[in-house]
């Protein structure tokens, strides 16, 4: 069962900053699939044990606890996509969207990625996601992260890796952090960019890479209508072959 829906999956990974949310959120809409973004499951969890005292760091095997005892749930709200947390199974719901994407999270996620045990508890969280969506009647699912198309879905109908160089990348964070209110030191930003970079494609768990069947796109110099229009072109081709 699981193989025939993943036929209705499709993988989207790439580096920070590299357009890969927003082009994964555009094609969901254009196809009506839903879109759902992996990396939230990873900052939930974070906050989670930021929230509850923990050092992930010095206190690995708790910290992989939280992972697993976390209940997550997306919610779409007309064409935005909500983040529903709990600590625990029974425990309320709370709607942590406004707070998993800040600069200040960001720099508290390594130890969380980097903990082979947390990776597993949220990989399988992420798949039953995917697979209950489309068991609801999804026609499609876009995921993107990291290592969707290498780890979580490997064997995803089709896989994206769209990058984009380092200054365009901060340029778009940059902007991004300010809409939110945020006070941002672009050197700063550059070089916590560099440096998650360095440490998503060297950790030795799900590491960040691109799949050897993943279709490559480079966004640098292209608009968002543009990147919509090469993947809408490269699943056109998939559905004629």
């Amino acid at each position: 069962m699981k193989t025939s829906l993943a036929s209705g999956i499709i993988a989207i990974d790439g580096p920070a900053g590299s357009g890969k949310s927003t082009a994964a959120r555009m094609l969901a809409e254009a196809q009506c699939f839903v879109h759902l973004n992996t990396g939230a499951m990873y900052r939930a969890a974070t906050h989670l044990a930021v929230e509850g005292g923990c050092d992930a760091e010095k206190n690995p095997q708790r910290a992989a606890e939280i992972a697993r005892e976390m209940v997550f749930h997306y919610r779409i709200v007309g064409q935005d996509q909500r983040f529903m947390v709990a600590p625990k199974p029974g425990a309320p719901e709370q709607d942590l969207t406004p707070l998993l994407f800040t600069a200040a999270l960001t720099q508290k996620l390594k130890p969380m990625v980097n903990n082979e045990a947390v990776r597993e508890a949220l990989v399988r969280k992420m798949r039953d996601a995917a697979y209950q969506v489309l068991r609801a009647g999804a026609q499609g699912v876009v995921l993107e992260g990291r290592d969707i198309g290498t780890v979580v879905f490997p064997e995803a109908a089709i896989k994206f890796y769209i990058q984009a160089d380092l200054e365009e990348r901060t340029r778009r964070r940059a902007k991004e952090l300010r809409t939110k209110g945020e006070i941002v030191d672009e050197k700063g930003l550059r070089e916590q960019i560099r440096y998650r970079d360095q440490i998503d494609s060297t950790r030795t768990i799900g590491p960040l890479k691109r799949a050897d069947d993943a279709i490559l796109i480079d966004t640098s110099h292209q608009s968002p209508k543009q990147v919509l229009a090469r993947l809408l072109e490269e699943l056109a081709k998939r559905r004629t072959s």
